[in-house]
This record gives structure tokens, sequence and C-alpha cells, in this order.
């Protein structure tokens, strides 16, 4: 296996240069520094790109017609250049001093699809910041791709949904790096406060080799603010009706070649509340404090180097259960039932920058996280504690006039996670108290070709990792870019991908309800097939601006452990699935931009996502096979006020069987199609920003989510049993405060 792999590399290696008509250039500023993240974008079109951590970018030239392109950065003035014969440029940026100072001001598109092989959508603040988007998990409430879904009603664990698959098959990066899972995976995207996130990186699919092997659905990217581009201050502060306040400020600091951002956050907890008055708490009380601090090195004198470090630690306590609970008195006792969990996270991570020469560099990149978790589930107590570290190192190397980009490095993933499971009082019916060590180390060896065309874009990755006990596994991946006209976009992308299963750390429902566990011996890698088509069409009427989008995607697992709920009566049995285990996911969007300060954007999403058992196609549970979702935005011309309202419908869903559960347990065989709309009102000055607005503004809630409620220490107990909202109509106002 390892030699083919290395042949399959040196064929990396050989592949010769192939003329492609593309322009390349890089921006700077009048000292030379150079811009990353500058938008480059023929006019008149949507073909665009970003220049890159060197200020470097690449795109197609147009074969046809007016051959402009138009160049932006904030805070600096744009610039537009009509090109001619001249293939490379070397632009510089003038600071506008006027955009500096308005930039909480400055309307750009709040979201895109990237100049990639794979179809990237790139989620800006304009649109985080159409909905609250407290944390990372409430950014995507306007976003059809993207699924927040609750895994634990009473601790409000949640997960992020691709392909209707669950979020443990996506990828989800920090800045690029693997920063959660294991421990981190429930919780996680619940902890990172949105003021954070500059942008969202959101890719469905197959998608690179170089961030490892994971990705199966798809893949999210969160990039924090950069310190050079941040506000000098930021000042944030939230509250909602059911009494919970978040509290956000970030500073930057500037000195000679080093920036520095430094990120705190604050979260109070809500008040007690039980409207359907079965005794438990609608809502989670959560205290939380996290530090974030980034620093990056950029000297224009010495611009062979460049690195950025980061820096975070998180204190978080979750709280929920009955109204009657008291930590102090009935923590991991029968006498009132309650959940708790506390969290205590450090994570740290490295991106170096070396460059060789005029078209080579040498990356590395390190991340590494520390996570200790003590949670109590009435009388069971799960101590968890983990360290990971990843490592990576490449090359990067353009040839010729950067149409031709080659990637080859090494990886090393290390993990050590330790589950400790306690049963402070007598449970009979249940089986899984002990100590579960998870600890490996997988080597990696990856390459990535991309050729850029004049039509065509193709990538070409493969990785070989080894698990121990499993050998070399490779993972291919093959990603084509079609541009079959400046508004005329056609992807396809096929890949493979491996994950190692955490089972408690990864399903949160398990230990927090009272099914028994069945967890089989040597359980292998989970392994798939991901097949995906899409395209991009723009049309132009008038003013008019219309993108139209059309995916397919087909996921085809090769193994799956997933806890089969079905079988035996409340059960949860975790084993390795050989048999046919699909997921069909189709969607159609279509997005009207009609003015700058005017968009409607609709979408449907067809999911089938199904296993075979016996000859039988049997949905997975919680996965609805219809979705709609509708959002507009309205901002007066000068900006100073915007309306964004949100619809979404979502379909039925199939339930866990509960045919042989006793009387007053029973629940239909699937839940109810539901629809929920939200509605934000923001208005701006200069520097400040006041927003408000109403989430769930009917008051749809799921009744009695919770399953055996009043018998919270008996066998049928399960808060992982909602389909539905459960926390019913929230109102919220919100500050912000910004300095350039």
């Amino acid at each position: 296996m390892l030699s083919r792999f290395v042949t399959l590399l040196f064929s990396f290696l050989i592949l010769i240069n192939i003329n492609a008509q593309v322009i390349t250039g890089k921006v700077t500023d009048i000292t030379g520094k150079p811009l990353s993240g500058a938008n480059i974008i023929w006019q008149n079109t949507t073909i665009g790109t970003s220049t890159n951590e060197a200020g470097e970018f690449s795109i197609s030239d147009l074969s046809e017609g007016e051959r402009t392109l138009l160049i932006s950065f904030v805070g600096f003035s744009p610039e537009k250049i009509k090109v001619g014969k001249l293939k490379h440029w070397t632009i510089q940026l003038i600071e506008d001093a006027t955009l500096a100072e308005v930039n909480i001001t400055a309307k750009g598109q709040a979201s895109r699809f990237a100049n990639e092989p794979a179809k990237v959508e790139v989620l800006g603040v304009r649109e985080i910041q159409r909905a609250a988007c407290c944390s990372l998990a409430g950014c995507f409430s306007t976003n059809s791709n993207v699924d927040a879904n609750v895994t634990n009603v009473v601790t409000d664990a949640k997960e992020l949904r691709i392909l209707g698959l669950s979020g443990v098959y996506n990828q989800v990066l920090v800045d690029g790096l693997p920063l959660i899972q294991g421990l981190a995976y429930p919780y996680g995207p619940g902890s990172y406060p949105g003021t954070m996130i500059e942008k969202i990186f959101v890719t469905k699919g197959a998608n690179s080799v170089l961030q490892g092997f994971e990705s199966i659905s798809g893949q999210i990217n969160i990039e924090f603010h950069r310190p050079e581009n941040a506000p000098q201050l930021f000042l944030n502060a939230f509250a909602n009706s059911f009494g919970e306040s978040q509290y956000n400020v970030n500073y930057m600091v500037k000195k000679a070649a080093w920036s520095n951002l430094s990120v705190g956050h604050l979260t109070l907890p809500a008040a007690s509340i039980d409207r359907d008055g079965d005794g438990f708490r609608d809502i989670v009380k959560t205290n939380r404090v996290s530090f974030y601090n980034r620093w990056s090195y950029d000297n224009p004198e010495k611009p062979k180097w460049r690195t950025t470090i980061g820096l975070r630690y998180l204190s978080e306590q979750r709280e929920g259960g009955s109204t009657r609970f008291d930590r102090d008195q009935h923590l991991g006792t029968s006498l009132v039932y309650g959940q708790h969990v506390d969290i205590q996270h450090g994570e740290a991570y490295t991106k170096t920058n070396f460059i060789i020469g005029q078209s080579s560099s040498l990356i590395l990149l390190n991340s590494a996280f520390a996570q200790k978790q003590e949670s109590y589930f009435g009388v069971k107590k799960y101590l968890g504690k983990q360290f990971n570290l990843t490592s990576a190192l490449y090359l990067d190397h353009y040839y010729g006039s950067a149409n031709h980009n080659l990637k080859v490095g090494l990886s090393h993933r290390h993990n050590k996670l330790r589950e400790d499971i306690t049963f402070l009082e007598d449970i009979s019916f249940l089986n899984y108290e002990g100590t579960y060590l998870t600890n490996y180390d997988i080597p990696g060896l990856f390459a990535e070709n991309k050729l850029t065309f004049s039509k065509f874009t193709i990538l070409t990755g493969l990785r070989a990792d080894h698990f121990a006990g499993f050998g070399w596994k490779a993972t291919p991946r093959i990603l084509v870019r079609a541009n079959l006209s400046p508004d005329t976009d056609i992807r396809f992308n096929v890949g493979k991908g491996f994950r190692w299963a955490h089972i408690f750390s990864e399903n949160a429902n398990l230990l927090a309800g009272n099914r028994s566990l069945v967890i089989a011996k040597n359980l292998a890698p989970e392994e798939a097939i991901n097949l995906g088509l899409n395209f991009v069409q723009t049309l132009h009427w008038n003013e008019i601006n219309i993108t139209i989008s059309g995916d397919a995607y087909l996921t085809y697992f090769q193994n799956q452990i997933f806890p089969d709920y079905d079988t035996e009566v409340n059960t949860a049995i975790v084993q390795n699935f050989f048999g046919k285990s699909v997921s069909k996911s189709y969607q159609l969007e279509n997005k009207w931009i009609f003015t700058q300060q005017f968009d409607v954007k609709l979408a449907y999403n067809f999911l089938e996502v199904y296993r075979v058992l016996e000859g039988v196609q049997q949905d997975l549970p919680f996965i609805p096979r219809h979705k709609w979702t509708a959002n507009t935005s309205y901002s007066t011309h000068n900006d100073h006020w915007q309306i964004d309202l949100t619809w979404r419908r979502i379909g039925s869903k199939r339930l866990p069987s509960t045919v042989n559960y006793p009387d007053p347990y029973k629940q239909p065989s699937s839940s109810d199609p539901y629809q929920q709309w939200d509605l934000q009102l923001t208005h701006r000055w200069t520097n400040f920003q006041l927003y408000g607005g109403i989430e769930n503004i009917f008051d749809f809630r799921q009744k009695f989510p919770i399953l055996g409620y009043d018998q919270p220490f008996g066998n049928f107990f399960d808060p992982a049993f909602n389909w539905g909202p459960t926390k019913g109509r929230e109102f919220y106002l919100g500050v912000r405060y910004s300095v350039k």
C-alpha cells in the first residue's frame, strides 16, 4: 500500500507545467506589506478570488469582452485595472481614512461562493449578523447548508449537520486546524462566541486532503478576526427574554511587525423556566468564561517568514434538569434529578510560513488541545480527559505562471482520551460502568495537485494514513470546476473519508438518558465515499442579479458506527455496520439581489438518509426529508437601518421505535412538520450598532420533549427525543461598539 502511494506521489512531482490563460499578481499596501484576503473580481461578473497570506492571487482570464479587474480591501481605497496583454500585476492599495473610520457600516456581500474547485460558501460578518449569532452554533440560522441540532435538550449539546448526516461526519476546523473533536465535539460549537468570527467557509462533500482524512459529509472552517484587520476596540452586549446575557470585548494592538488581538467572553445564566409544567427547566443554565489571544508576525523588511499564534482558554458550566435541583445538595444523588457539566479546555495553535525563492513556501502547522470534563447525569458520573496534538509540514510550490500548484507533505496526529463512568447509586438495568481508553498515533503522507486552465480547474489529492491494527488507508479525492462562462460554473467532486469514532464523548445523549448500551468489540474506523455534482448560474436582468445553484450529493458508507435504537427495547447497540448505508442530498437555492440594499434567498433541501436491514430500507431517525428556507434582508440607502426576516419549514422526521414501551411512554412513529419565523432589526451609527429581534415569532414548541420526565431515574427516561424547538419565543436586544 505504502509503495503504491509513494509511486503516485512521485507522479504528482513530475507533472509538467501546462500553460493556462490566467492573470496573477500581488496586492500590497504602500509600504510593500502584502494584503491577505483582498478581493479580486472581474467587473460585471461573479468571477472572483482572494489573495493568500502572501498577498498573491491567481484568477482565470476572460475570453472576451472588456477585461477590468476590481481590487478591494477593507480600510483601503479600491482600485480598477484594465487588463491588456500583461499577465502579472503588482498592485498597491492606499489606505482610506474615511473607510477606516466607518468600517462598521461598510456593506459587502453577505455570502458568496469562493473561486475554488470545491463549492465553498463564504459567510461574512454581514451574513453572520443577520441573526443574534451568540455562538458558532447560532451562525447558521439563515443558512440552508448547515443544520444546528440539539442532541441533549437538558444540557443543550449541539452538533452541526451537513447533508443530513450526524455532525461527527462533518469536519469542523478552527483557522484551518482540527480543534473541535472528541470531548470538544458536543459543546464546542456553542463555546465559540460569534463576535470572534470574521468568516465561515462551508464546503459540502469531498474537499482538500490537507486538513486530514476525516471529512466525509463536508467541512466547516471558522476564521477568527485577524489582528491586522480587526478594529482596535470592539464591544458587544446581549440579553434575551429568558434572562441569559452575554458580553464580549475584542482589543487589538500593533507594535512593529507584531499585531495582537485579545478577546474576552462572558455568559451569565438564564432564569429557571418551565412552561410545560413537567418539572424540568426549559433553558439550560450556562456560565461561561473564555479568553482568546492571537499574535501575528509579518515584517515587510523580512518577508521570508510569517507566523500566527493562537491561544484559548475556556471554563464552562452547564446545568439542567429539575427546577428543584440544587447542585450543592442534589448533585450525584437520586433525591432530585439534575445534570451538570463542568468543562475546562485549553487550546493552542501555530501557523508558520517560510518563503523559499519566488514560487515556493514551507508551511508548518501545529495545533493542540487539552480538555477535562466532569459531568453528572442523575446518579451517573462521567469524567473525561483528552489531549490531542496534530502537526503537518508541507511544501507549497507554484510552477510557471501560477497555473500549476503542488503541495506535498507529512502529518501526524496523537490522541489520548480516558473516560471513566461511575454509577454513584445502584442502577441494575445499566451495564456500561467502567473505564474506556482511546489512544492512537496516526502518521500520514499527502500530496495535492492543482491545475488551472482557462475554463477548468482540476484538484487531485491523495493521502495515506496509518491506523494501528488496520494498516495504511488511502484517501483519494478529485475536484473539478468548469467555468463555462463568466456566469456559469459546474463542479464535480468525489472522494473518500475515514474517521475514528468516540462513542461517549460524541454521543452525549447516551449518557444523558437511561438506555442500556451494547458496544461491540473491535470497532473499525468509519469509512465512506462521497460524490457530488453542483452548478451555479448567475443571471442579469436590468439591475437585478439572480444566482441559481443546485446540488446533488451521494454518500455511501463502507462501514458506519451509528447507535441502533430500534432493534432492542430501550437499548442502543453500537457496532460496525458493513451493510448498505446511504445519504442522498439534493438542494436548489435561488438568490435575488435587487439592489445593494435588498436581497431575497430561497432554498429547498431533500434528504434521504437510510440503512438497509434484512432487505428493508429504514430511514435514520431525527432527519427530515424536506426542508424549506427563506431569508430576506433590506437596508436603507445610507445603511442606518436594516431588517432581516427568516423562515424555515422542517418536514416530518422518523422517530425511534417505542412500540414496545409502556403506554405512557409510547410516541408516534414520526414527528409533525413545523415552521419557524425569525425577525431582526438593526440600527447603525458610525461606530455604534443597536440590534434586537424575535426568534420563533409564533412560539412553536415541541410539547414535553423529555421522554419519561415523570420517572427520571427509570428505564425509559430519554432527554434526546427532541425533534423541534423546545424553548419557544425569544426576544433579544444587543449593542455593538467598534473603533477602528
